[in-house]
């Protein structure tokens, strides 16, 4: 199932409500999971964004202390690139928001018909730009297509190569660990162990032990302990995460 991060941006709270209601309806109308946070002003969604991410921004433009074009220029500039959806009465201020790259711009004067355009042009864009993060592997009876963010880990059984996914299934390919290794690297993951690969991007934690993932606690080999403690946090810094 998809699953999407939403933040709404409005001083109204009225207003507030109803876009999240609004986008929580259509998304899941189109098969998403949503879990929505609202705010008032753009200083409070800018601390919250220290500490995540959100797929999608609804934001109103005008809005007290820093309003909403000035807020997406600031996010634009930081490099970030979440999708933003400007949801306001400000309809002359369309043009002015085209060079921060809105995905859509909501009027709320259409509310309900602007409203299920742009989400259904989010769920579209999402996918789209997902479609270059699947692998295929050969398996005992087939070709199999895998979303690689969906992988937790590979483990090595004998011959058999296990991946270990997010729905709990664990798949069968037949492909070296050592091709698997070069395959995924670009795409987030590392040989911690000479019978496993893990998605950094599920890591839970990591330590002296071995990498924690979905509660299963992964094995690194005690000669790449320092490499892959180094190699987690290039990958976190690369994500903007947040390292303390």
């Amino acid at each position: 199932m998809l699953q999407f991060h939403v933040a709404v941006c409005d001083d109204e709270a009225f207003a507030a409500s109803s876009i999240a209601q609004a986008a929580d309806h259509n998304l899941s109308r189109l098969g998403a999971e949503v879990q929505i946070e609202s705010f008032s002003r753009t200083d409070a969604l800018a601390k919250r964004l220290d500490d995540v991410s959100f797929d999608l921004i609804l934001l109103d433009i005008e809005m007290p202390g820093v309003d909403g074009i000035t807020f997406a220029r600031a996010l634009r500039e930081s490099g970030a690139k979440t999708e933003i959806v400007f949801v306001s009465n400000s309809e002359d201020r369309v043009f002015e928001s085209l060079p921060l790259r809105p995905l859509s711009f909501v009027r709320k004067s259409r509310f309900a018909e602007d409203m299920a355009t742009a989400t259904a042009a989010f769920v579209k864009a999402w996918k789209t730009s997902k479609s270059d993060r699947v692998v295929t592997f050969k398996m005992a009876h087939s070709m199999g297509t895998f979303s690689v963010d969906e992988i937790l880990y590979i483990e090595a059984r004998g011959r058999d190569k296990m991946m270990h996914m997010t729905n709990g299934r664990v798949e069968t390919v037949l492909v070296t660990l050592d091709e698997l290794a070069d395959r995924l690297a670009p795409l987030g993951f590392y040989r911690v162990h000479k019978g496993f690969i893990v998605n950094f991007a599920h890591v839970e934690q990591l330590s002296s032990k071995g990498v924690q993932i979905a509660g299963e606690l992964i094995p690194i080999s005690r000669s790449k302990t320092t490499e892959v403690k180094l190699a987690y946090m290039d990958f976190l810094s690369k994500k903007n995460a947040v390292m303390m």
